[in-house]
């Protein structure tokens, strides 16, 4: 879908300063101020569940056979958030090797607004998680374009790397901002099971090869767009946690994983804990992780390395994201605790 020339430029978006008393304004209402030297449009607030605590206020804007999707950040986390996709989304743009997949990837429309607001364009289709929430007897069908993708990137920009020599850029800022977003773990009980993790990784990665490519670092089925006649991915959206130089294996086990989630309706955190303590990723999505041509036991000493990793990322980009994610006790019951309990299980039947 081309957008109109006149949309391209968004003079009008411009950030808000609203005093405390008005903070509570409707997001509909904060749209149309932000675009409001645009022109008249449709307006459509996109509602996500983790876009409050990211700090963001995401809306399409529609004018005539065009669209865009307009991001704008809450405060200094969703700035961060907003500055780092957009610096991404040009890198995927001026990457000659993912050529084939262009269409499949929003670009940047026009010059930034202040405060990191952006425009991208606007990717067609129905999210994964939609369809297969629909129909979730069919979901191995649904979602193996979304897997088979990840398959054909990784051989497009991926090298084989010792995961061993990749551990300080892999982990070493996703456990700082970990430590730093979670003030609860930085004494007593909490502290060593931090620190158990810590070792639980570098364990795991010993002896690891994995591959060291495009990495989207949030692939799950709420961020890829699927068209239904032919079933094929039209659009793969939020990449504000890629990378040119992740470990790619990590997207296609958190689709995998959160594909259970979405299925069963258990916490993340409890179903890769299990995944820890049984030392093997289930046989029922080793079935799906090897659309995506992975064998999680492959080229690594220990199985758990890429769920592992993978979780780290998962729960990193979270608290990085917003703070609120680190203080709220729920999230960290459902989806950090579980995993630390178990690498200090691990940790105290190694002494």
């Amino acid at each position: 879908m081309k957008t109109p020339a006149k949309m391209s430029s968004l003079t009008g978006l411009l950030p808000l300063y609203f005093p405390r008393a008005l903070a509570g304004l409707d997001d509909r209402l904060r749209a149309h101020w932000l675009v409001r030297g645009a022109g008249p449009g449709d307006i459509t607030v996109v509602r996500r569940p983790s876009l409050p605590k990211a700090g963001l206020l995401m809306f399409e804007l529609r004018r005539g056979a065009g669209s865009l999707v307009v991001k704008h950040p809450r405060n200094e986390a969703g700035a961060a958030v907003t500055a780092r996709e957009r610096e991404v989304l040009q890198e995927l743009d001026a990457d000659a090797r993912l050529a084939p997949w262009r269409a499949l990837l929003p670009r940047v429309v026009g010059s930034p607004g202040p405060a990191g607001t952006f425009a991208q364009s606007t990717l067609r289709g129905v999210p994964a998680e939609r369809l297969v929430l629909d129909t979730p007897e069919d979901a191995p069908a649904i979602v193996a374009p979304a897997l088979r993708l990840l398959a054909d990137l990784r051989a497009a920009t991926g090298r084989r790397r010792a995961a061993a020599d990749r551990a300080p850029a892999w982990c070493a800022s996703q456990l700082a901002d970990l430590a730093a977003g979670m003030p609860r773990y930085r004494s007593g009980r909490r502290a060593a099971e931090f620190e158990a993790l810590r070792h639980r990784l570098d364990a795991a990665l010993a002896g690891a090869v994995l591959t060291e490519g495009w990495t989207h670092g949030d692939y799950h089925p709420g961020n890829v767009l699927l068209g239904r006649v032919p079933l094929q991915v039209t659009g793969v959206f939020d990449w504000s946690s890629g990378r040119a130089d992740g470990p790619c294996e990590i997207d296609a086990y958190s689709f995998v994983v959160a594909l259970r989630a979405t299925l069963t309706g258990r916490p993340l955190g409890g179903l890769v804990a299990e995944t820890l303590r049984a030392g093997r990723v289930p046989d029922a999505d080793r079935a799906l992780l090897a659309l995506a041509g992975l064998d999680p036991d492959h080229d690594v000493a220990d199985p758990v390395a890429i769920p592992l990793l993978s979780w780290l990322w998962h729960v990193a980009n979270n608290v990085r994201k917003s703070p609120r994610f680190g203080h709220s006790y729920g999230w960290l019951a459902h989806t950090v605790a579980p995993v630390l309990d178990e690498c200090a299980r691990w940790a105290g039947a190694r002494r």
